[in-house]
């Protein structure tokens, strides 16, 4: 399968009396990233999480997130077949790991930032999305302008991929994030040089709320590193 938001938000809703029970033995393998604070990603599974609308939530078991739980938001999912789960936190969603893997052997997330390096080509930075139906049939590649690059046909021709960021820099952690929607930001042909020299430094250094470039820019002269992995 091929997990885009639209394919996870149905998948979800189809396997919704097991992610309300806790029921999830025989749940599809899935592994998400979400942003858990600033400067911090954090993983979890299928039947750990929910979407409500565009807002995703994580269920927490820690009693240090029962201020963040959202009963309302539960109850409007669930109904009553909650019981045990621990607290429904809303956090930001941030990609769905791949079958498919860079040159130092890491999975590939969808919203990761990849060198893309072969020969004597010019090496280019692309971020990864994913295009599928409900029924996951389609394709993780790279978003241009006007097609896909398929990332496996990429990965077939012997191209040298390496993630080195991500496209969750100056988030806004009222605003939906789709991950898509991000990747064709990033991936915006009609860039200059100086542009995407900016928007590959800011992918280096995510997840981050800062909006303004300079900062980011900053973080680089201190050399600062994040460990956004």
């Amino acid at each position: 399968m091929t997990i885009s938001d639209i394919t996870l938000k149905y998948l979800c809703q189809k396997y919704r009396h097991e992610i309300g029970t806790g029921f999830d033995k025989f749940l599809l393998g899935i592994k998400v990233r979400y942003v858990a604070e600033n400067k911090k990603f954090c993983y979890a599974y299928f039947g750990n999480f929910f979407f409500f609308g565009d807002d995703f939530y994580i269920w927490e078991k820690d009693e240090k997130y029962a201020d963040d739980h959202n009963q309302d938001v539960v109850e409007a999912v669930f109904e009553d077949a909650c019981a045990g789960r621990g607290y429904a936190r809303r956090v930001i969603f941030a990609g769905v790991q791949t079958d498919f893997k860079d040159c130092n052997g890491e999975y590939i997330y969808t919203g990761d930032v990849i060198r893309i390096e072969k020969d004597q080509e010019r090496t280019k930075y692309l971020a990864v999305g994913a295009w599928s139906h409900e029924d996951g049939n389609g394709q993780y590649c790279f978003i241009l302008d006007n097609h896909n690059w398929d990332l496996e046909d990429c990965i077939w021709q012997s191209y040298r991929l390496e993630r080195v960021g991500t496209v969750f820099y100056q988030l806004d952690p009222s605003d939906f994030n789709s991950v898509n929607q991000r990747v064709m930001e990033f991936n915006g042909w009609r860039d200059t040089e100086e542009e995407r020299k900016e928007k590959v430094l800011m992918a280096q250094y995510t997840p981050n709320f800062d909006q303004e470039f300079w900062k980011y820019g900053g973080l680089e002269i201190l050399g600062v590193e994040f460990d956004w992995r």
